[in-house]
């Protein structure tokens, strides 16, 4: 998966094992009605491969195929999938296939709480936020000396490319890298190396079942597994990170803004 950040925002996943979170900031609207989604089409999927495709464009059309209502939430908040507690089992395991457009065109920045709203209105989502204390990784300089390379030209544009096993950044920030690597991990990661500015990382190692570039499949809650060395089949995130980035992860404990659900109901398909 390759895309331009921050305008592009695409997931093709057969199965889905691979995921793009693509920083969109900022909610507001100066002035009016806020826009939203005006024709939106809900139906059940029952295929049997249990893969999904989705798709928003940058001014705000949306295309779904087989994706789960907790998947549409990690995009709705930009949050990983183990920031989502409660709720029934459905909310994981129903998919749902989903057309939607907005009532004018949109820039980037409107497209999250627009897809919030279309949740609370056709799930009849009803959440809150709320922080909790969870084991997290620290992101750190290892003691010989960072190996990242820091971006020399203005001009170069933002890339990534994720993958099972593979995370690459063109001009990014520690802080970046670091929320990418909580997907892979399955637990949050805080950006603690003091490095500013922007780099290009390129990291690659021998996944774990469940751990890739993107969030696990499931969305399961932050682990709790020591950091293997690498094996004879490969290398560990955590030796990688250490050989090719001169980086290191270091378990801590920390606070995580959870975002968790009070009441869901199933849309009515039309």
């Amino acid at each position: 998966m390759r895309g331009s950040l921050p305008s592009l925002y695409s997931l093709v996943m057969k199965p889905a094992i691979v995921l793009l979170m693509t920083t969109l900031a900022g909610y507001g609207q100066s002035g009016g009605e806020p826009p939203k989604y005006e024709v939106a089409s809900i139906k059940p999927n029952t295929d049997n491969d249990f893969g999904f495709a989705f798709r928003i464009e940058p001014s705000g059309p949306l295309a779904a195929t087989g994706i789960t209502l907790k998947r549409l939430m990690m995009t709705a908040y930009n949050v990983q999938g183990f920031r989502i507690l409660g709720g029934p089992d459905w909310v994981v395991s129903r998919r749902w296939d989903i057309q939607a457009k907005p009532d004018r065109a949109v820039s980037p920045n409107q497209v999250r709480p627009m897809l919030r709203a279309l949740l609370e209105n056709r799930f009849q989502l009803r959440s809150h936020s709320e922080e909790r204390q969870l084991p997290v990784y620290e992101l750190t300089v290892d003691r010989k000396g960072s190996k990242v390379q820091r971006v020399k030209d203005s001009e170069t544009e933002a890339d990534v490319r994720v993958g099972a096993g593979l995370i690459q950044f063109t001009k990014a920030t520690a802080s970046t890298f670091a929320s990418q690597l909580s997907y892979a991990l399955g637990r949050p990661v805080i950006d603690k190396t003091s490095l500013s500015g922007e780099f290009d990382f390129a990291l690659k190692w021998t996944p774990e079942p469940g751990e890739d570039g993107g969030p696990t499949t499931a969305g399961l809650p932050p682990g709790t597994r020591d950091q293997p060395a690498s094996t004879p089949e490969g290398t560990s995130i955590f030796t990688a990170i250490t050989e090719q980035l001169g980086l290191r992860l270091k378990s801590g404990r920390g606070p995580v803004q959870m975002i968790v659900i009070d009441d869901v109901q199933m849309p009515t398909a039309n």
